[in-house]
């Protein structure tokens, strides 16, 4: 049965819509939103043919358009189950490769049961690990593959289970849940964990997303480098409570094109090792985030930043429309199912200014990015 949008809100000229069964947005004009209503009140072609022709006065071959256009926006954002992994008891005998971790003062163990498992999680956490608290171990994750498919565990109790092809699930639930023991939060605590990166002058911060390959991780390395401290990498916890941003303790992945600039940046970033992350990325180098004097663990937010480097560009900063942004980070975003939540994160978009920085002079797009902080 195809569900109406949940939750609507109206941002500038655009809806923002929400279907609580695919837990998915979708931003409409003004005209479509209403054809989206006469939809929902005529679902039988028929009938919206006519209601749309009475009511807006498109002919009667654009509102079957409209009609098949609108139907299949409902069936994408229907629910669907999805096939799960067979459940298997837990097994200690697959723990072939351990590590212990630190994070201020966080202890914790994470198993691992072949290498190529261990290469899922490990590169972008290893330089948390700690060989002299293994005593102080409080929480200890299991991750595990079994006849092609992974397992995920807590304290040996399962979390969650994958198809090996869905291992960037995996990655994700591993890092909320990481998030969760080193904030002492919950998952429902969260409004979302959005595909952006974060820095900060220690006051505020700014969420930085762009499309693949435009140097978002580089930007925000070079921001770094330059005296910024960096929140999170491409993993940005949005607290439910105050809509602060939390920090996230995972190293930069840098890819090649980038290793030329940071190695004049970041000490002793040719000895970092290189790590093999797929076709499409090819080999990265994981870069520790610097030390940072401020102990605070979250910053409130009011600005995103879509970077784009483009080869002889001059520097240009503009705003532009939240849909322009959501199109990016959202896809691979998590954002609560919870319908207080969407409610919340709807209206948290309202609130932010969205901007697009341009730019081949890295040192001058640093210099028009700092200027956005208001503090």
């Amino acid at each position: 049965m195809l569900k109406a949008p949940t939750l609507s809100k109206q941002i500038k000229e655009q809806q923002l819509l929400w279907f609580s069964a695919s837990n998915s947005y979708v931003i409409v004009d003004n005209n479509i939103n209403e054809l989206i209503n006469l939809f929902v009140s005529n679902s039988k072609k028929s009938s919206f043919i006519s209601a749309a022709s009475k009511t807006t006065g498109v002919s009667h071959s654009q509102s079957e358009f409209f009609y098949d256009e609108i139907n299949q926006l409902f069936s994408a954002n229907s629910f669907e189950e999805k096939s799960t992994p067979p459940i298997i008891p837990f097994d200690i005998s697959l723990r072939t490769y351990s590590e212990t971790y630190n994070v201020n003062n966080t202890v914790l163990k994470v198993n691992y049961s072949h290498e190529r498992v261990k290469e899922l999680l490990h590169p972008q956490i290893a330089h948390l690990i700690s060989k002299k608290l293994i005593d102080l171990v409080q929480t200890v994750f299991d991750v595990f593959c079994v006849n092609n498919h992974l397992y995920f565990y807590k304290n040996t109790a399962l979390i969650d289970s994958y198809e090996t092809k869905n291992y960037h699930i995996l990655q994700g639930n591993f890092c909320m849940q990481l998030l969760c023991v080193i904030h002492e939060k919950t998952e429902e605590d969260w409004l979302g964990t959005l595909h952006a990166s974060t820095v900060t002058n220690n006051k505020e911060a700014i969420l930085v997303i762009g499309k693949s390959g435009k140097g978002k991780s580089t930007f925000t390395a070079h921001a770094m480098a330059t005296g910024l401290n960096l929140v999170a990498d491409d993993f940005s916890p949005i607290l439910a409570k105050n809509k602060h941003v939390f920090t996230y303790p995972g190293a930069i992945s840098i890819k090649s094109g980038a290793f030329e600039s940071l190695s004049k940046m970041i000490p002793d970033f040719d000895q970092l090792p290189l790590i093999f992350k797929g076709q499409e990325k090819g080999s990265v180098k994981f870069v520790v985030p610097f030390q940072s004097s401020s102990r605070t663990q979250s910053y409130p937010c009011q600005k995103m930043v879509s970077i784009h480097y483009k080869s002889r560009a001059k520097t240009e900063l503009k705003e532009i429309p939240f849909s322009e942004a959501m199109e990016i980070f959202v896809p691979d975003s998590w954002i609560s199912p919870k319908e207080v939540h969407a409610t919340e994160f709807m209206e948290w978009i309202n609130s932010l200014l969205f901007y697009e920085l341009t730019y081949s002079n890295t040192e001058e797009a640093l210099g028009v990015f700092s200027k956005l902080f208001n503090s």
